[in-house]
């Protein structure tokens, strides 16, 4: 099976090949584990996939291919365009909506931290700092424009 169903797919963990990195990073800002690949080569990333239990999210026919050939649970993406690709992932179950969970930089994990009296989170491991500044409202906004669209 190439696809994992929808309900898995909202809980599963990825791994973004290098042609989709844009795209990885806003699935940690929608708080999904989305992990950057540690190699550049089809058996690094599907090695890394395997091992760490991850669907590799790919735009490489190549990659795909293998993926299937070796019963790798894998989503390819067919659009350039980061909307369509956002599209892509929510119709195979993946939520639109923004959710700090994971760093957009490092893919750690954030932890809830109040400054100021102000929400904010911050990476356990690379120690990057978020906050829902008027970006935050303008992201959302595209997210729900995508989802309406569904």
């Amino acid at each position: 099976m190439s696809v994992p169903d929808a309900s898995e797919l909202s809980r599963q963990r990825f791994v973004v090949d290098l042609m989709l990195m844009r795209l990885g990073r806003w699935l940690r800002l929608m708080g999904q584990d989305a992990a950057n690949p540690e190699g550049g080569s089809d058996w690094q990333i599907r090695d890394q996939a395997k091992r760490d239990h991850r669907t590799v999210i790919t735009r490489d026919r190549r990659l795909y291919e293998s993926c299937l050939k070796a019963s790798q649970p894998c989503l390819f993406i067919r659009s350039s365009r980061i909307e369509e690709q956002l599209l892509e992932v929510a119709g195979a179950g993946v939520s639109l909506r923004l959710d700090p969970q994971r760093c957009t930089l490092c893919n750690g994990p954030l932890e809830e931290t109040f400054e100021d009296g102000k929400e904010r989170w911050q990476c356990c491991i690379c120690s990057k700092v978020y906050w829902q500044g008027s970006h935050w409202r303008k992201m959302e906004r595209m997210l729900e424009e995508i989802g309406s669209r569904r």
